[in-house]
């Protein structure tokens, strides 16, 4: 994929997504690969041509509401010997409540990543 232009880390999470792309009756549900405050990675089986805009739909945590956030396809790629592709997806209206719920989530789930791998003393 080349050099990776990311402002923001990603987290590894294999999370549901439902993107919505204008025209499409049916969202596109899928999982997660990455995730950060700037977007996403997913997988998909339809083909999304770069700068399309879409609405992504993500449940954070349990028992809350979705999210949406309008995003673009950065990026798009075949899998080898597979009949799914990869899409890197570029948010770009954020309203600060959902930023700041995004934010917490991943800190959250970084703090936890962190506290798994590191040893506890006696």
């Amino acid at each position: 994929m080349g050099e990776e232009r990311r402002a923001a880390s990603r987290v590894q999470l294999y999370l549901p997504v439902r993107v919505a792309k204008a025209g499409y009756a049916q969202p596109i549900e899928t999982l997660t690969k990455d995730l950060g405050i700037g977007g996403l990675r997913c997988l998909s089986s339809t083909v999304l041509p770069v700068t399309t805009p879409v609405d992504v739909e993500l449940v954070l945590s349990g028992g809350q509401d979705a999210v949406t956030i309008r995003g673009r396809i950065a990026w798009f790629r075949t899998i080898p010997e597979s009949e799914q592709f990869e899409v890197g997806i570029s948010f770009l209206e954020t309203s600060p409540q959902i930023k700041r719920r995004l934010s917490m989530y991943l800190d959250r789930l970084t703090h936890s990543a962190v506290s798994s791998e590191t040893p506890s003393t006696p």
